[in-house]
Protein backbone atom coordinates (compact mmCIF):
# COMPACT_ATOMS: atom_id res chain seq x y z
CA UNK A 1 0.00 0.00 0.00
CA UNK A 2 1.35 3.41 -0.99
CA UNK A 3 1.37 6.16 1.60
CA UNK A 4 -0.85 9.17 0.83
CA UNK A 5 -1.61 12.38 2.72
CA UNK A 6 -5.05 10.93 3.55
CA UNK A 7 -3.39 7.98 5.27
CA UNK A 8 -1.19 10.44 7.16
CA UNK A 9 -4.27 12.35 8.31
CA UNK A 10 -5.87 9.13 9.54
CA UNK A 11 -2.70 8.10 11.37
CA UNK A 12 -2.38 11.54 12.92
CA UNK A 13 -6.01 11.61 14.11
CA UNK A 14 -5.63 8.30 15.92
CA UNK A 15 -2.18 8.99 17.36
CA UNK A 16 -3.25 10.65 20.61
CA UNK A 17 -0.57 13.34 20.11
CA UNK A 18 -0.86 16.79 21.69
CA UNK A 19 -3.07 19.24 19.71
CA UNK A 20 -0.13 21.45 18.72
CA UNK A 21 1.73 18.49 17.24
CA UNK A 22 -1.40 17.34 15.39
CA UNK A 23 -1.90 20.86 14.00
CA UNK A 24 1.75 21.09 12.94
CA UNK A 25 1.45 17.68 11.25
CA UNK A 26 -1.77 18.76 9.52
CA UNK A 27 0.07 21.84 8.25
CA UNK A 28 2.84 19.69 6.80
CA UNK A 29 0.33 17.29 5.22
CA UNK A 30 -1.48 20.26 3.66
CA UNK A 31 1.77 21.49 2.16
CA UNK A 32 2.46 18.01 0.76
CA UNK A 33 -1.01 17.97 -0.82
CA UNK A 34 -0.32 21.32 -2.49
CA UNK A 35 3.02 20.08 -3.82
CA UNK A 36 1.35 16.93 -5.15
CA UNK A 37 -1.23 19.11 -6.89
CA UNK A 38 1.56 21.03 -8.58
CA UNK A 39 3.23 17.77 -9.60
CA UNK A 40 0.00 16.39 -11.06
CA UNK A 41 0.57 18.26 -14.32
CA UNK A 42 2.21 16.42 -17.19
CA UNK A 43 5.95 17.07 -17.13
CA UNK A 44 5.76 18.52 -20.64
CA UNK A 45 3.55 21.40 -19.48
CA UNK A 46 6.41 23.35 -17.92
CA UNK A 47 9.87 21.93 -18.42
CA UNK A 48 11.74 24.87 -16.88
CA UNK A 49 9.63 25.29 -13.75
CA UNK A 50 10.92 22.36 -11.72
CA UNK A 51 10.32 23.23 -8.10
CA UNK A 52 8.25 26.34 -8.87
CA UNK A 53 5.04 25.33 -7.15
CA UNK A 54 3.44 28.75 -7.63
CA UNK A 55 3.90 28.67 -11.42
CA UNK A 56 2.87 25.04 -11.75
CA UNK A 57 -0.32 25.75 -9.78
CA UNK A 58 -1.28 28.40 -12.34
CA UNK A 59 -0.90 25.83 -15.09
CA UNK A 60 -3.63 23.77 -13.41
CA UNK A 61 -6.16 26.34 -14.62
CA UNK A 62 -5.52 25.25 -18.21
CA UNK A 63 -6.32 21.64 -17.31
CA UNK A 64 -9.91 22.17 -16.17
CA UNK A 65 -13.07 22.55 -18.22
CA UNK A 66 -13.55 26.02 -19.72
CA UNK A 67 -16.63 26.72 -17.60
CA UNK A 68 -14.66 25.97 -14.41
CA UNK A 69 -11.64 28.16 -15.17
CA UNK A 70 -12.79 31.22 -13.22
CA UNK A 71 -13.36 29.11 -10.12
CA UNK A 72 -10.05 27.32 -10.68
CA UNK A 73 -8.19 30.63 -11.01
CA UNK A 74 -9.68 31.88 -7.73
CA UNK A 75 -8.80 28.62 -5.97
CA UNK A 76 -5.25 28.70 -7.36
CA UNK A 77 -4.76 32.21 -5.95
CA UNK A 78 -6.01 31.00 -2.56
CA UNK A 79 -3.85 27.89 -2.62
CA UNK A 80 -0.77 29.89 -3.63
CA UNK A 81 -1.34 32.13 -0.61
CA UNK A 82 -1.86 29.09 1.60
CA UNK A 83 1.35 27.56 0.28
CA UNK A 84 3.26 30.70 1.30
CA UNK A 85 1.63 30.72 4.73
CA UNK A 86 2.44 27.05 5.35
CA UNK A 87 6.04 27.90 4.56
CA UNK A 88 5.99 30.79 7.03
CA UNK A 89 4.63 28.55 9.79
CA UNK A 90 6.85 25.56 9.06
CA UNK A 91 9.98 27.73 8.89
CA UNK A 92 9.02 29.65 12.05
CA UNK A 93 8.57 33.01 10.36
CA UNK A 94 5.31 33.60 12.25
CA UNK A 95 4.83 34.46 15.91
CA UNK A 96 2.44 31.55 16.39
CA UNK A 97 3.62 27.95 16.11
CA UNK A 98 0.52 26.84 14.19
CA UNK A 99 -2.46 28.59 12.60
CA UNK A 100 -5.80 28.55 14.38
CA UNK A 101 -8.03 25.53 13.91
CA UNK A 102 -10.54 27.56 11.86
CA UNK A 103 -7.79 28.93 9.62
CA UNK A 104 -6.31 25.47 9.04
CA UNK A 105 -9.78 24.09 8.35
CA UNK A 106 -10.49 26.80 5.76
CA UNK A 107 -7.14 26.17 4.09
CA UNK A 108 -7.87 22.46 3.92
CA UNK A 109 -11.25 23.13 2.30
CA UNK A 110 -9.63 25.33 -0.37
CA UNK A 111 -7.03 22.70 -1.22
CA UNK A 112 -9.69 19.98 -1.29
CA UNK A 113 -11.85 22.11 -3.62
CA UNK A 114 -8.93 22.62 -6.04
CA UNK A 115 -8.07 18.91 -5.91
CA UNK A 116 -11.63 17.94 -6.78
CA UNK A 117 -11.86 20.54 -9.55
CA UNK A 118 -8.62 19.35 -11.11
CA UNK A 119 -9.47 15.71 -10.51
CA UNK A 120 -6.59 14.61 -8.30
CA UNK A 121 -7.09 12.20 -5.40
Amino acid sequence: MTWTPAIGEDEMASSGSPPVLRARSALLLLRIRIELLAQSLPSTTFVSTFGRVDVRLWALVTHVRAEDRDEAAALVRQVQRIYGLTSAYLHSRRAAIVPSYSELSAWTKSVTALESLVGTP
